[in-house]
This record gives structure tokens, C-alpha cells and sequence, in this order.
């Protein structure tokens, strides 16, 4: 008889079909166990509230997640520092060996005893960091380190407010990405498989600003070099898109955590229900486990209501376990996750579609005639703009024709649909670099 621990949706079944999905040639997808009769509990057992969806009012950003690092559990919400807990383990994946042995596969997050566990407030900056990440791709096709990582930015990225003691967060910050273990399991794009054995962080090494240099000069900015696992990853393409402005809506620590983990479990669902037993989901996440079902609602549905409010997560059901010692949580994705993978399946096809624009073969002669007139004029009379020819100029210098076309039609389209909020000239030139930064990421 399968207990709900064999047939639960676990991060060993979203590592196995993310990598399905992801990597086409991974191994066949497990076909899953078939899911038990559920005794409802004596209490009221499903607890979604009739709300209405609340569209979120800003505009989605892109920034690209690297993969493993998003469900190794490494940070853990809570809004202050965890003490007395230093080590908290993660299994990634369980399977049978040729000899027929069942393993797990698992790592195991080590805090310093000094700076404590990462949590809500580390991830606010590690997203932070990616959207500079992504900014410098944007700008120069690839990264090299290190990476400057001015303290302002960051900190405005993270929507906090600079101030010292704000500051002072990002040095020590910094020193957790660095302190903070990851032992035993880590996966490697290129291999498409874990390593284990290993001891790893997330930064190998970083100069704080005023700091001296190898070669004797003072640090005029934060300086990092990332690890080479996650360099690895991120080269391979083993990321994630993630709705930076969305992240950026949310508040509750659990709200902020089940986000990543809830996309990730119905990414590899496809789209279907995602179920978490509560113990596991406190285990997970760090959280004082209840066994009254009115604390369980108390502790988890502030953080479910802001998620439903925004259109993420549709409704959730709370259902006693078969043992009857645990509430299982069935999770049904909203409209702001099914949007999304629509965007991001429209983003892959537009850099195909890029890329076979720039593969179209041109007669020579035509390869010897300069268009930059015409297509400034073309410029011009799409974005109403005359005050800024010098820019469109330097665009054109800048740009390949392909891609300011596609910019300009997707900017005469907005017109038309009346979807432009500022300026013609500000929408181009926004279209214009999200449409670069789709050909430069979706590229092998």
C-alpha cells in the first residue's frame, strides 16, 4: 500500500521532470503512483477564500534564476535570523541504482555560526544580483569575472532603502553567499547530473569597495567572483526565468518562498495541481510544525492570500493525510503562472524567429547599400521623436536592421492597441533591448 509520502509531488520528482523538460535528452519522466483516497479531516478542510484577483499592476521582468540553486533549499524564509539552527538537509532526488539499491540523492545547507542561515531578506538581494547579472548579458553578450556590484544598486534593486544600517546588511551579505556550505549534492548542467561528494558556495570569493586588489589598488566597487558550479550552470543555460516585479510585490517570507517552489512543482507538472504535505512543507521551509488544523491556517493562509490576490495561485485545499497525523496541501496555479509560461514559450519562439531573420540570405549587391536613412526615417515616423535623432543614430549604429525592425513593428502594434503608457521612442527602445536580450539568452 503507497503511503502519501511514495505518491506527494516531492523535489525528487520536480529535479527528475525538470530535467525532462528542460534537457531533451533526460531520461524518460517516471510515470507516477496513483493517488489514495483522502479522508476528509473533522475540520473544515478547504480554507480558499472567495477573493477577487488582483491583477498585478506592473509590467513582468525577466531576470534568468540559475536552476539547482532555486530548489536546493537554500535560503529559508523567515523576516529574522534563525538561531540555534545552523544546518538544514534537502533531498533532491531518490532512485535505484543498477544493483537495484534504492539512494538519495541530498545537500546539505551549512550556515557560519556567526552570520546564521540565509533567509527572505538574503534572497531579496540574491535576486537583486541576478537582475545585474542579467543587465550586464544585456549589455556585453556574456560575464567575466569578477562582477562589480555596486552597493547602491543593489540595494536599490532589492526595493529597500540605503541607510547604514542597510549597508551594513549587504557587507554581511556578502559574507554569507561566501560562508554559507552547500555539501554533498550539486548538479551540473553539462553532466546533466548531480556530483556528490562535493563542498561548495555560492561565491568562491569577494573584495569589499576600499578593500585592496591583487594588483595593490583599493576596490573602487563590491567585487565577486562566482563559484564555478553555478558559472557552469549559467553558461548551460540550466536557469528559470523569474517575474522580478512580481518577486518584488510580495511581502510574507512564506509567500516569497512558496512562489519558487510552487512555479517549479507546476512547471514540472504541467500545469497541473501540486501537492506538499504540511510537515514536509515545514521541514522544508523551517517552520514550527502545529498539529491544530486552526495554527496550521493561522501560519500558512496570510501568505496563500497574497499569493491568490495577485493572480498567482488559484485556490488551495487542505486534506487530511490516510494516517490521519498530517494535512496534505493541494495547490492549483492561477492565471499569473499559466500567462507566464505563454510569455516565456512566445519569448523562445521570437529568438528562433530573430535568429532565422539574421540566417536569411541577402543578395550582395543589396549587402552594399546603406539604409540607415531610410530606417532612421522609419525610426522617426513610428516614434514621433525628433528630438533624440543623435540616439536612434547611435541604435542604428548599435543594432543589426532585423532586430530594429522587429522593435519598430512591435512598438506600431502597442500604438495601435493603445498598450503604450509613456512614449513611442520609450517603448522602442524598451523593445528593443528585451528583444536583444531574448536572441542573446535563447542562443546555444
Amino acid at each position: 500500500m503507497l503511503q502519501w509520502g511514495d505518491s506527494m509531488e516531492s523535489l525528487t520528482d520536480i529535479i527528475a521532470r525538470v530535467e525532462k523538460l528542460a534537457v531533451a535528452r533526460e531520461e524518460e519522466r517516471q510515470a507516477g503512483a496513483s493517488t489514495p483516497q483522502l479522508r476528509p479531516p473533522e475540520e473544515q478542510p478547504t480554507l480558499p477564500l472567495d477573493l477577487p484577483v488582483i491583477e498585478s499592476p506592473t509590467l513582468p521582468e525577466y531576470i534568468q534564476a540559475e536552476a539547482f540553486l532555486e530548489v536546493s533549499g537554500f535560503f529559508t524564509p523567515s523576516s529574522k535570523r534563525i538561531k540555534s539552527i545552523y544546518i538544514k538537509e534537502k533531498k533532491l532526488r531518490e532512485y535505484t541504482d543498477d544493483q537495484g539499491k534504492r539512494r538519495t540523492v541530498k545537500v546539505e545547507i551549512s550556515a557560519n555560526y556567526k552570520l546564521g542561515l540565509p533567509i527572505t531578506s538574503d534572497l531579496d538581494y540574491y535576486r537583486a544580483f541576478l537582475k545585474i547579472l542579467d543587465e550586464i548579458v544585456d549589455r556585453d553578450g556574456r560575464f567575466k569575472l569578477p562582477i562589480a556590484v555596486p552597493t547602491k544598486k543593489l540595494i536599490r534593486y532589492a526595493s529597500k532603502v540605503d541607510s547604514l544600517k542597510e549597508r551594513r546588511e549587504v557587507r554581511l551579505w556578502f559574507d554569507r553567499m561566501t560562508g554559507t556550505l552547500m555539501k554533498g549534492a550539486i548538479y551540473y548542467a553539462k553532466k546533466k547530473d548531480f556530483a556528490e561528494g562535493l563542498t561548495g558556495t555560492l561565491f568562491s570569493q569577494v573584495v569589499i569597495r576600499g578593500a585592496p586588489m591583487r594588483n595593490g589598488k583599493l576596490a573602487d566597487t563590491n567585487y565577486v567572483w562566482l563559484s564555478p558550479w553555478f558559472l557552469s550552470n549559467y553558461y548551460h543555460r540550466w536557469t528559470r526565468p523569474i517575474d522580478f516585479e512580481f518577486y518584488k510585490q510580495l511581502r510574507k517570507p512564506i509567500a516569497k518562498s512558496l512562489f519558487t517552489l510552487l512555479e517549479n512543482g507546476w512547471f514540472a507538472a504541467d500545469g497541473k495541481p501540486y501537492a506538499k504535505s504540511y510537515r514536509a512543507l515545514c521541514e522544508e521551509f523551517l517552520l514550527t510544525p502545529h498539529t491544530k488544523f486552526s495554527y496550521i491556517k493561522q501560519q500558512l493562509d496570510p501568505s496563500h492570500r497574497e499569493l491568490q490576490n495577485l493572480g498567482f495561485l488559484e485556490r488551495w485545499e487542505y486534506r487530511q493525510s490516510a494516517n490521519g497525523r498530517d494535512y496534505i496541501i493541494i495547490y492549483y496555479p492561477g492565471q499569473k503562472f499559466f500567462s507566464d509560461q505563454a510569455a516565456k514559450d512566445e519569448r523562445r519562439l521570437l529568438a528562433e524567429q530573430i535568429d532565422n531573420w539574421y540566417s536569411t540570405p541577402s543578395s550582395p549587391q543589396l549587402d552594399l547599400i546603406d539604409n540607415s536613412a531610410l530606417l532612421l526615417s522609419d525610426i522617426l515616423d513610428t516614434c514621433r521623436d525628433q528630438k533624440n535623432t543623435a540616439a536612434y543614430l547611435k541604435i542604428i549604429k548599435d543594432h543589426p536592421e532585423p532586430l530594429i525592425r522587429m522593435a519598430l513593428s512591435e512598438t506600431h502594434q502597442a500604438s495601435l492597441e493603445g498598450r503604450i503608457t509613456k512614449t513611442r521612442g520609450a517603448y522602442f527602445t524598451d523593445a528593443l533591448k528585451r528583444l536583444s536580450q531574448y536572441r542573446a539568452h535563447y542562443q546555444a
